[in-house]
């Protein structure tokens, strides 16, 4: 075997060996999750969709909350595309940290918007937002979980395919010259 053909197979490995790393969230459990929060996602949508802010500011409310809904209608979105992806390829670390800032992103709004639309609007459709982001907790926890094992993995891997590039480098400085 070509001594430089070595990181690359240690690096096919580690990633080979992603699926059965201990102590991993299970990717099937990550497909499940992604498909369950870009469901919820979608539902929680369809409320916020209905709301009026700016009936609200004619009641007093704050204009922040007309900026604020339109905000999170297209963040609801994001945090579903981001969902998907991740769903698709779990290992992709860049996906993992996406799905969870578009989460944490969208919960906070969320609950301004609950807020708001307790205050201003109707306590029952606040409940309904307050229970789509009880029920995006639980996906906001795990995703930080999972993005957390996910870089560690991605870290050792980082760390044994360079010692490997470096123990191939010496020996290939080591071997005798050809007489060149």
């Amino acid at each position: 075997m070509r001594l430089y053909l070595v990181p690359t197979l240690v690096i096919a490995l580690a990633g080979a060996a992603f699926a059965q790393q201990e102590g991993m969230i299970p990717r099937w459990q990550v497909e499940e999750l992604s498909q369950g929060v870009a469901q919820n996602m979608e539902t929680a949508r369809k409320v916020v969709a209905q709301l009026r802010p700016r009936e609200w500011v004619q009641d007093g409310a704050p204009e922040a909350y007309i900026d604020q809904h339109q905000t999170l209608l297209q963040e609801m979105e994001q945090v579903s595309l981001a969902a998907q992806a991740l769903g698709r390829d779990p290992e992709r670390l860049t996906y993992a940290m996406d799905a969870f800032l578009w989460l944490d992103r969208t919960d906070a709004l969320m609950g301004s918007i609950a807020a708001g639309a307790r205050q201003y609007y109707n306590a029952a459709v606040a409940e309904l937002l307050d229970s789509a982001r009880n029920r995006n907790a639980d996906g906001i926890a795990t995703v930080k979980q999972y993005l957390r094992q996910l870089a560690e993995h991605v870290e050792s891997s980082m760390r044994v395919a360079h010692r490997e590039a470096q123990r191939c480098r010496e020996e290939i400085i080591s071997q005798p010259q050809d007489g060149r």
